[in-house]
């Protein structure tokens, strides 16, 4: 079975941490996305695993195998890079081919591997062309295809469509995924771009400073963030994080935010709660659940409106909220005409989507359940 472990890979540079003990694993068949701003040390971790550079501690294992210190040609990776990585001199047959014949396959397989990689990709009739007179798109589709041909271990992806126009991504995509889905084997993909990894990701990693922050599935990252970062990284918008201080009395407990704008808290959040000796605590708000009728919440706050972004299946409102805050909602099913910049409207929070933060050590309280 493939599985491809990273374990406490740790890099500097002079007195500069790049990488801070991260550890992950990717299994055989799953698609997992490396995420995170530049400069939070995705390249590093690339250059590690592709034998670039070495760590100065920390181990790469691949199906079983300690790869950490070989040489790149023994690492048997199939890789595609923002660059494309392919020899402008050579035509589309030769490219494909390259990466086979410098593992002295036999011709005659290297042949009929070359051909059935140009055909899933739609490149056979382009087999003879010189990659320079090829499109972006199409130049794409050949370093993809010279992955597809190399029986890999494990595919590496670091941002391999950044460079493309809008409208050939989505179809680069695909073409990804069915290179993954024949292969089943561990695939890392790199990017920056959140909406691109929470669209094809099975599980994301999300990198920042040097240290790995969080991993999960989409949807845990963006209903359950690890801390302060991920909650304000995620998203379009990135959910309303706003400090506050915790009050209890007999009825349980809230967020006091300023004279009129105070939030309870429901229920599950008590037992967490009885432990946590602080005063200040941030709520994390997500912009699902700022709700555009008061009426089916009991908490409830008057803003007013400062942007409004129409999208196509709903309407992004920005607000000002008492006590010099601000936040953003996604409104669904309503009535665009019905919002006006610098009105006053009355918003519902959904409490069930609440998430806390300590301010201090910006870790994420865990509900009750």
């Amino acid at each position: 079975m493939g599985l491809l472990e990273i374990q406490q890979l740790t890099k500097n540079y002079g007195q500069r941490d790049v990488l801070s003990s991260v550890s992950f694993t990717v299994s055989d068949g799953e698609f997992f996305v490396l995420l995170g701003p530049s400069g939070g040390g995705k390249s590093t971790i690339l250059k590690i695993l592709c034998g670039i550079e070495k760590a100065d501690a920390g181990r790469v294992i691949l199906a079983g195998r300690d790869i950490t210190n070989l040489p790149p040609r023994e690492r048997n990776i199939g890789m595609v890079f923002q660059d494309y990585g392919l020899y402008p001199h050579m035509n589309v047959f030769e490219n494909i081919a390259y990466g086979l014949e410098a593992r002295n396959y036999p011709k005659e397989e290297i042949s009929t591997r070359v051909r059935e990689a140009a055909q899933r990709l739609g490149l056979t009739p382009l087999i003879e062309r010189i990659i320079v007179d090829l499109s972006g798109g199409e130049q794409q589709r050949v370093a993809l295809a010279r992955a597809l041909a190399k029986d890999a271990e494990f595919y590496l992806f670091d941002e391999p469509i950044s460079n493309l126009d809008p409208k050939l991504r989505a179809q680069a995509r695909r073409d990804i995924q069915m290179l993954h889905k024949t292969r089943q084997k561990p695939t890392l993909y790199v990017t920056h771009d959140q909406n691109e990894a929470l669209a094809i990701a099975d599980r994301i990693a999300i990198i920042a400073r040097g240290k790995l922050q969080q991993v999960g599935t989409p949807e845990e990252l963006l209903t359950n963030p690890a801390n302060l970062f991920v909650a304000g990284f995620l998203g379009a918008p990135a959910m309303n994080l706003l400090a506050g201080e915790l009050e209890k009395n007999s009825q349980g407990y809230s967020v006091h935010f300023a004279p009129d704008f105070s939030v309870k808290l429901p229920e599950v959040w008590n037992e967490s709660l009885q432990g946590y000796e602080k005063s200040k605590i941030v709520l994390g708000i997500p912009p699902a659940a700022i709700l555009p009728t008061a009426s089916e919440s009991g908490n409830r706050v008057c803003a007013t409106i400062d942007f409004i972004e129409p999208l196509i299946s709903e309407v992004i409102v920005s607000f000002s909220l008492p006590g010099g805050r601000t936040g953003s909602g996604t409104f669904q099913d309503v009535d665009e005409a019905s919002l006006e910049l610098g009105s006053a409207i009355e918003v519902g929070l959904d409490s069930d989507q609440f998430c806390l933060f300590d301010p201090e050590t910006e870790l994420a309280l865990l509900r009750g359940q």
